[in-house]
């Protein structure tokens, strides 16, 4: 059912794109892939809404059983929901996301900047102004125990940050101007989560009593931008959300293109042969176009600040978007665990070593990383060298040692040095600034020398 979602979304496109195929034989139809992607972004995001609220309306908080025909109902949607992280991803942390979750039926704030949050029910979301929720950020994901599962909502305060892969659970809220550090719950108590100004980091969560403040900036580059700022945020992030399927719309012709034009020379089983060729072909086009993206739009990354509200931090989340949802999907996924992926992380900017085992791509600012020799990056853990704390783009360097490990889904923030034979076991949180003595191990949020 879900395939057949994102295939309704596009077919139009596509089956205008076909015809128009068979009547030009110069590939000048392809000039149309904007065209295609911009009703495919427009048609996912309104089917999605219409099952929304013909399947399910308007959901609120209690405890319902699993075994129910509402559950049924609430697991489709929600599923749906996590397509749209993968195929509207860059339409997150866009300022057109506002009016789709909006659409959908979420609270949000004036200036709320969201980026790729999970396991969302909008019915039961409640931002606050200029609040900035971060990256892989959980919100209210519903509780599934003894047969039945419990909504709640989630609220944020004004002014409120939310770090990367926090866990807000149902029922919970961030304060006014509040900090939930990255991988970390908020207070459990109420008379703690309801503290304004307050910054809450780990799991189990402690209270941080200060921490650090950017005041580089004036308001009108975090809080209070201008009308030419809206105005230039908005066109670079239009492109930003239409490039990537414009780039799918245009690989997935030529490579059928290819498929039809071999037909007329080989066998079936020959085609059949040639076929991974052909994919692999149009998967290092999306690489090249990603290297040369980067270069030209954004340059070196260096060590400094940039205000949210600047074309740097767009142009950064435009080179992102295709990194994530056109080379990711097309070749540089596939090739986590193999030497490979190395070779393209090099030509992107990171500096790594001799016998490199890499299984992720969550490398965003690839000149501020360096990785020596034989050193093992786990699945899905993220090497951060940027933070959006204070709505201002923080980035610093990741030093990672020699025969250095760092475990499945942990996080290292940016401003970090890991020394040689050291580990960071998985799941853990390396916080900004810290270094990890040569040969020692550490586990935890935040990290910390194991027990025992």
């Amino acid at each position: 059912m879900f395939p057949a979602c994102i295939l309704a979304a596009i077919l139009p496109g596509v089956v205008l794109m076909n015809h128009l195929n068979y009547e030009d034989d110069y590939y000048s139809y392809l000039f149309l892939a904007p065209l295609v992607a911009f009703s495919y972004v427009v048609l996912l995001g309104l089917e999605i809404a219409a099952f929304k609220w013909l399947l399910l309306g308007r959901v609120q908080p209690g405890r319902y059983p699993i075994h129910s025909f509402f559950y049924v109902r609430k697991w489709f949607v929600d599923h749906l929901m996590d397509l749209s992280l993968d195929f509207l991803g860059p339409l997150y942390a866009s300022v057109y996301l506002e009016p789709w979750f909006k659409l959908l039926g979420a609270k949000l704030g004036k200036q709320a900047e969201i980026s790729t949050a999970g396991a969302v029910s909008p019915d039961l979301l409640d931002i606050g102004d200029e609040s900035f929720l971060a990256d892989s950020v959980t919100l209210g994901a519903a509780r599934v125990e003894c047969g039945f599962i419990t909504l709640d909502y989630c609220r944020v305060g004004k002014r409120a940050f939310v770090g990367n892969s926090a866990m807000l659970p149902p029922g919970s809220g961030v304060a006014d101007n509040a900090l939930i550090g990255c991988l970390s719950l908020p207070p459990a108590k109420p008379e703690d989560a309801a503290r304004p100004g307050a910054t809450w980091l780990g799991s189990p969560v402690l209270f941080l009593p200060s921490r650090q403040q950017s005041t580089a900036f004036s308001a009108e580059n975090t809080f209070t931008p201008t009308k030419r700022l809206r105005t230039q945020r908005a066109v670079i992030e239009f492109i930003r959300v239409l490039l990537p399927a414009t780039g799918f719309v245009v690989l997935t012709s030529l490579l059928f293109s290819g498929v039809v034009l071999l037909q007329d020379y080989l066998e079936p089983w020959e085609q059949l042969l040639t076929f991974p060729l052909l994919y692999g072909a149009c998967g290092l086009l999306a690489v090249a176009f990603l290297i040369v993206l980067k270069w030209a739009v954004v340059g070196r990354y260096r060590p400094g600040e940039r205000p949210l509200w600047s074309t740097f931090v767009w142009r950064n989340e435009l080179v992102n978007a295709v990194h994530e949802h056109l080379s990711n999907d097309w070749l540089v996924g596939i090739l986590q665990g193999t030497p490979l992926i190395c070779w393209v992380f090099r030509a992107l900017g990171a500096r790594i070593g001799r016998r490199v085992y890499l299984e992720t791509t969550d490398i965003t600012e690839h000149d501020l990383v360096r990785l020596g020799d034989d050193v093992c990056v786990n699945a899905d853990a993220t090497l951060q060298t940027h933070l959006f704390e204070d709505r201002v783009m923080k980035m610093s360097t990741v030093d990672v040692g020699d025969r250095c490990t760092i475990g499945a889904l942990s996080l290292v923030l940016y401003d970090t040095r890991i020394e040689p034979d050291a580990k960071l076991n998985s799941l853990s949180l390396l916080m900004k600034g810290e270094t990890l003595p040569a040969g020692t191990r550490w586990e935890g949020i935040p990290a910390r020398p194991p027990m025992g």
